[in-house]
């Protein structure tokens, strides 16, 4: 329920939660799935809109939840979060400052059916991106696929460290960033010594998909660095 801030000097992200708390690691699934259905639309020369409709039971399948109604309860909340989460970013360049607010998604909608026996289900779910998201996606293509076995990774912060290493390894065999910063790129609220054993843990259990992680101390006891590696390229 707490508002997150991240200011570089430059740049300010300001997150505040909506009466549900913040969008989550989790609810981003939705957000993975919608921007997947978009894309393959591209990919085939489709006409595409900013609005998506989709059945919740696919939804559910392909990100691993269960689709009993505990499943559809939690989506539902997922979607409070996605559209009530509120984003402001404030960008200072030269005698300019730009501010922008914006939610995950714009608006969304859920269509129910009644089965045969009375009880009410979730039929089918339409979500309207915000225009951010669409240009991203569909004007300046910034897409990366992700493995599957990403929705299988029971831990928030492995998911967010999957992440950030799909977006900055690349085709670099190797990167590296300081513990300090990638606690900052996570946005971690905890005490870097906590963040740390965290990590450890993580590396320890060496179930990322795609990269394997490993932390070295700087010289001379200098800042611990993170280090991300393809799987393939281990020796």
């Amino acid at each position: 329920m707490e508002p997150l801030v991240y200011d570089d000097g430059k740049i300010q992200i300001t997150i505040e939660p909506g009466p549900k708390g913040l969008a989550t690691i989790w609810d981003k699934d939705i957000l993975l799935y919608v921007v997947s259905l978009i894309n393959e639309r591209i990919e085939r020369g489709m006409t595409v809109d900013h609005t998506v409709r989709f059945a919740a039971h696919d939804l559910l399948r392909v990100t691993g939840r269960g689709t009993g109604k505990r499943s559809y309860d939690l989506l539902l909340d997922a979607l409070h979060r996605l559209r009530s989460t509120n984003i402001m970013t404030t960008i200072e360049s030269a005698d300019e400052r730009d501010r922008r607010g914006f939610g995950w998604i714009e608006t969304w909608r859920v269509v129910e059916r009644k089965t045969s026996t009375g009880r009410k289900i979730m039929a089918a779910i339409e979500i309207t991106l915000n225009d951010w998201m669409f240009r991203a996606l569909v004007k300046e293509r910034r897409v990366l696929t992700i493995n599957p076995t990403y929705f299988s990774l029971d831990s928030g912060l492995g998911r967010r460290i999957y992440e950030i290493g799909r977006k900055h390894l690349g085709n670099q065999e190797i990167w590296k960033i300081s513990l300090d910063k990638l606690a900052k790129k996570i946005g971690t609220t905890r005490e870097l010594r906590f963040f740390k054993r965290d990590l450890l843990k993580i590396i320890g259990d060496d179930v990322i998909p795609d990269y394997q992680l490993s932390l070295e101390v700087g010289p001379r006891g200098g800042r611990p660095v993170v280090i991300f590696e393809h799987r393939e390229s281990q020796s």
